[in-house]
């Protein structure tokens, strides 16, 4: 019960921290890549859909976890989802985007469309 009295009273205590000498200054940081994600609304197989980088997302039946961790094949695909909108047309996918620990990425959202468009980010 101390502990967790302590974690909340003290909460930098133990925290990551990029650069112990002083503020971290991401300008100075070199960009590993950067990702332009678009989205788009765009009517697929009769229904309207939206999509990132026009790849619109399907829920696999095997969770990313389980796939990953016992290597099936087709639940989902790798860096499927362009660095910059391709303009090839909407499809349906399960794309996930890797990356290396220390990658430094700036993301930049593109909104093309006439109303303001929210994202949720795992």
């Amino acid at each position: 019960m101390d502990q967790a009295r302590f974690y909340r009273w003290n909460l930098t205590s133990n925290a990551a921290r990029p650069n112990p000498q002083g503020s971290f200054h991401y300008e100075m940081r070199m960009r590993t890549r950067i990702l332009v994600l678009a989205n788009s609304a765009s009517i697929i197989n009769g229904k309207q859909r939206y999509a990132v980088n026009e790849i619109s997302y399907i829920n696999p039946d095997t969770t990313f976890k389980l796939a990953d961790y016992y290597n099936i094949p087709g639940v989902f695909t790798v860096n499927s989802i362009q660095r910059a909108p391709p303009g090839s047309g909407p499809s349906l996918g399960t794309s996930v985007l890797g990356a290396s620990l220390h990658d430094f990425i700036e993301i930049v959202f593109q909104n093309n469309q006439d109303t303001i468009q929210s994202w949720h980010l795992d």
